[in-house]
């Protein structure tokens, strides 16, 4: 299938490194400055016939969108692969959930989007009607180039607003890749645009009075820059951000087992993944059996290419993505941390790095404070389960948590105890259409998926009747 890629003629910041080789083998050119209003011209031109598109209409869009996805599947993957490192497999199950969601916010449109009626409370009636509000600006990051577009796009395309989408600069073959499958699957033209836009320009998008809201996934820094930009304008926003998220392991019938499955979930993306876990909380008497089989997991884990048969981790995203992870590691053993393998550059090329087990982290350090986007398994020892709720809350951040144990009732009570946006019972690092999504605190704020995800950016319009 053919593609447009508008490629630049002179060196830009958006470009396609690839991470498995550290070989640039193609250029995009941002857009200028002057030319963005061109893009709000369009999308405001085609939401203003968007909006007046029947629903069912607009659903079939997306289940043919869904078609397409899983047509090129195999050539999406690709990409990714190349573009930030993401392993085969785990591309062809990301590839997978953006077509669930699209079916997902086709099939449920229509009930949550109906109007909501109320008490008449004295009038004839009263219903509120769920409009959409015009153009929306997306900023997202390149550890789920499609995914995170997925989720944040296809539900507001449903609500019938128009989209303005700046990809992560690593991924402009991807986020290109994106439009076309729409605009093939029949959407306007217009209706969703990807922009090679400069962070430094989002104000240009923002100050404009029809784009009326955005979307980041991102880091703290740079979500803090542009929701001042959106608060300064009058924006509604939804912020993903980080997360310090906890694995709690109150008790397991089988640890060498539960100590694999926690290392490969975090391992997963070369564990670049917000709801990654990042602090494995173990209580002391399964600390020591824990902890010497996370090394063997990690050890055993083979590293190489995303299209290997294989490998088991892939490269980190980028150079400067590689060499902070190893500075943040090595920065932590020498605040007192005990780094008890991986943790290295190795010596090839691409972004590759052996995965890290590091123990003995002092909660209120720099890494124990802070986020490590990378493949580094912490883990923490836990005097008993309040000793580890009281480990898993000493966090500024909110996202996702998890509670390992073979008793579920347990598991309830220690759960509703967490401070995050989502709690998960022994599992971990889930995401569907079918539940909300989003954090508390530095992890941001709203909620995607589900309900919340249509009602993010609509005008919640109130209609009373008097007779």
């Amino acid at each position: 299938m053919q593609r447009r890629w508008t490629k630049g003629r002179s060196m830009s910041k958006f470009a396609v490194t690839n991470a498995n080789t550290g070989e640039v083998e193609e250029e995009f050119a941002s857009v200028p400055k002057e030319e963005i209003p061109g893009y709000i011209d369009r999308a405001h031109e085609a939401h203003l016939a968007w909006k007046e598109t029947p629903l069912h209409e607009r659903a079939a869009i997306l289940r043919k969108f869904a078609d397409l996805v899983d047509a090129n599947a195999e050539e999406m993957t690709d990409i990714i692969g190349r573009e930030m490192g993401k392993i085969k497999k785990q591309g062809l199950g990301e590839v997978d959930k953006v077509a669930r969601t699209a079916r997902w916010m086709a099939d449920n449109a229509a009930a949550n989007l109906a109007p909501t009626h109320l008490a008449a409370a004295g009038a004839a009636s009263s219903y509120v009607r769920h409009q959409p509000l015009g153009v929306l600006l997306g900023i997202m990051p390149w550890n789920f180039p499609y995914n995170q577009i997925a989720r944040f796009v296809l539900p507001n395309l449903m609500v019938g607003n128009a989209i303005i989408m700046k990809q992560a600069s690593i991924c402009p073959k991807s986020s290109q890749y994106f439009e076309d499958l729409l605009v093939e699957a029949g959407l306007p033209v217009g209706v969703y645009q990807n922009i090679y836009l400069d962070s430094s320009h989002a104000e240009e998008v923002l100050k404009d009075f029809r784009v009326k809201g955005f979307s980041l996934t991102g880091s703290e820094g740079a979500g803090a820059s542009v929701a001042a930009i959106a608060a300064k304008y009058y924006k509604r926003a939804v912020l993903e951000l980080g997360g310090n998220d906890p694995a709690v392991v109150l008790d397991s019938k089988d640890v060498p087992a539960l100590a694999h499955k926690l290392v490969g979930l975090r391992l997963a993306n070369a564990g670049q993944v917000c709801t990654s876990p990042k602090r494995m909380i173990v209580v002391d008497d399964l600390y020591d059996e824990f902890l010497a089989e996370a090394v063997k997991a990690a050890e055993g884990t083979k590293v190489s290419d995303f299209d290997d048969p294989e490998v088991g981790m892939g490269p980190v995203s980028s150079e400067g993505a590689l060499n902070e992870i190893v500075e943040m590691i090595d920065k932590a053993v020498s605040d007192g941390a005990t780094l008890h393998t991986g943790g290295k550059k190795l010596d090839r090329p691409g972004w590759f790095m052996s995965p890290a087990v590091i123990s003995d982290i002092d909660p209120k350090s720099e890494l124990g404070c802070n986020e490590l986007f990378g493949p580094a398994v912490m883990v923490y020892r836990a005097k008993d389960e309040e000793d580890a709720l009281r480990l898993a809350n000493d966090t500024e951040y909110g996202l996702m948590s998890s509670v390992w144990t073979d008793d579920l009732e347990k598991g309830e009570a220690f759960a509703e105890k967490i401070n995050a946006g989502m709690t998960l019972i022994n599992s971990h690092m889930e995401s569907g259409p079918e539940y909300p999504f989003g954090g508390i605190n530095r992890s941001g704020y709203g909620r995607e998926n589900a309900q919340w995800a249509f009602q993010a950016f609509t005008n919640e319009h109130l209609i009373r009747v008097h007779a």
